[in-house]
């Protein structure tokens, strides 16, 4: 099977997978007791009980085919993993299928593989999260170890920005955790984080296929079709929600994609630390990002823990502009969309760079401008309310 072809297949055979699975998961959920009760808190904002369990139908989506494709490499090259009663170093640079055009190394399906593990280990403290809430010190303390696992022991994660180990590894950590709970934080309106976590994967996936990592981009695909699968139950009316499990698994995916390919990029171009090239995945995330500091700065405003839940994240700013609900999300789809689509020119097409940079900080400030000249950023009411 060619390339071309095979990449559209990932997506639709992880959209199936996840939707497939969507009325059992739900089924299961709702008579388990996995559900978002709306009156956990008064930053909740839908009016019924809801089961959670999407985070679990996205996973699915991604590992079944997953482990179907290792499974595969494996029995067709098993001197990859085994040879000459030798158990080889996943982290070599030997080719998997030589005389196939763009193939992987066996380092990159290992780097590939350890983000999907470690991926997985933040999805489980989201389930416990979503089952028997955890305190946000244990949370932090999870997502820390297996962000810390991943960057510090795998190589291709960690980025060489101030050539000290410890506080390149320190730096990444923060980035990846960071951003584990950017997208979790905006889990808030129906579809928002799952919509917005599938557009940046996809245009990570387009950058780590321009940068000839095809696992990364395989993964991310895959990603993406899944988290379409749920988004068909979720958006623009909800009958499952994804919870912490999910939030937590695309913010971290996303995180990790991110490094490893800015990295690769760096490494393309023989450079280190903030090149041009390194920098734009990391720019595919500034929606999040800036959702995540605006809220931490308004929850510190009021003197509130930064992990409190409240409703003054970029969607709930926009509805108090006017906008209805749909429209708010699809205001920051938009915005996402056009993010990304600006990274993705600017390294396809590195003349067009400048305007690639203003249309990113153009979808940032398109957001933020409601923000300022509404006055709706600053918060009039008190703490837990809207």
């Amino acid at each position: 099977m060619t390339i071309p072809l095979l990449f559209p297949l990932l997506v639709i055979v992880g959209l199936l997978l996840s939707a497939g699975c969507v009325p059992f998961i739900r089924r299961l959920a709702a008579n388990t007791g996995l559900v978002d009760d709306p009156g956990a808190g008064a930053y909740k904002t839908h009016s019924e009980a809801t089961p959670y369990g999407g985070g679990i139908c996205i996973a699915i989506g991604v590992m079944v085919p997953s482990i179907a494709a290792l499974w595969w490499i494996i029995a067709v090259r098993p001197f990859l993993v085994w040879d000459g009663g030798q158990l080889l170093t996943p982290w070599s640079g030997q080719t998997l299928f030589p005389l196939e055009p763009l193939s992987p190394t066996i380092e990159q399906l290992s780097q590939t593989v350890a983000l999907l593990l470690a991926a997985l280990i933040v999805l489980c403290v989201g389930l416990a999260d979503d089952w028997r809430r955890l305190s946000a010190g244990l949370r932090l303390f999870l997502q820390c170890g297996a962000a810390l696992l991943l960057i510090a022991y795998v190589p291709g994660f960690r980025p060489e920005l101030t050539r000290i180990a410890a506080v390149d590894v320190m730096l990444a950590v923060v980035w990846l955790v960071a951003l584990t709970n950017a997208f979790n934080f905006l889990d808030n309106m129906n579809g928002l984080s799952a919509g917005v976590g599938a557009i940046v994967i996809a245009a990570l996936s387009s950058l780590a296929l321009a940068s000839a990592h095809l696992p990364a981009a395989a993964l991310g695909l895959l990603v993406v079709g899944a988290t379409g699968g749920f988004l068909l139950f979720n958006f623009p009316r909800a009958s499952i929600f994804m919870g912490d499990a999910g939030g937590l698994f695309l913010g971290f995916v996303s995180g990790a994609l991110a490094l490893l390919i800015s990295n690769r990029l760096n490494e393309l171009v023989g450079a280190a630390g903030f090149t041009l090239p390194g920098l734009l995945p990391l720019l595919c995330l500034s929606i999040p990002c800036y959702d995540l500091v605006s809220v931490v700065m308004l929850r510190l405003y009021r003197r509130l823990p930064p992990w409190q839940g409240d409703t003054n994240h970029i969607s709930h700013r926009l509805v108090q502009r006017g906008l209805n609900r749909v429209d708010a999300v699809v205001a920051i789809f938009l915005a996402t969309a056009l993010t990304c689509a600006a990274v993705v020119v600017a390294l396809v097409h590195p003349a067009m760079v400048t305007w690639a940079i203003g249309g990113i900080a153009g979808s940032i400030l398109c957001v933020g401008l409601l923000d300022i000249f509404t006055g709706s950023a600053m918060p009039k009411s008190g703490p837990g309310t809207a």
